[in-house]
Formats: structure tokens, C-alpha cells, sequence
């Protein structure tokens, strides 16, 4: 995990709902989330398994029609990243 993870930081949530992914692949993303998080902590990690849920996300935000989200104006400089 990353230690500049802060609770005060935006949520996936509110991330997903910013580019606009649909309420029930917001669920499933989430939902994902949540299981990765789980097995990350397991002491039997099943990397094969964690690949396919990380695809399996990847897939639900680029897959939205219409697009969710114009990836190609997408500024990462402008989001609040912390202090380090």
C-alpha cells in the first residue's frame, strides 16, 4: 500500500461518480476494491486472482458507452497529490 494515503484524501467513490461511471459499475469497481483489499491482507494472496479483479475494473471504467470519462484532457497535475 502507499503511506501517502490519507483519510482526508477524495475517495475511489467520489472518483468513479467524477468520471462518470454508471452507479452499478461503480458498485462492482468498489466491490473489487474492497476484495483486493482483503486479499492483499490474506496470508495465502492468490495473485492470479487479484490480476483478473484488477482487469476486471479496468475493464467496467474503459468500457463505459458513451466513454465515461475524456482520458486524452485528463490533467493529473491538477490533482491535489499531498505533501510528501
Amino acid at each position: 500500500m502507499n503511506d501517502n494515503i490519507h483519510p482526508g484524501g477524495p475517495s475511489l467513490a467520489a472518483f468513479l461518480d467524477r468520471i462518470g461511471l454508471p452507479a452499478v459499475a461503480q458498485e462492482r469497481v468498489i466491490e473489487i476494491d474492497r476484495t483486493l483489499a482483503k486479499e492483499l491482507e490474506s496470508d495465502s494472496l492468490d495473485a492470479d486472482r487479484c490480476a483478473s479483479l484488477v482487469f476486471e475494473a479496468a475493464d467496467l471504467i474503459a468500457d463505459c458507452d458513451p466513454p465515461c470519462f475524456d482520458w486524452a484532457g485528463f490533467d493529473f497535475d491538477e490533482l491535489d497529490w499531498g505533501t510528501e
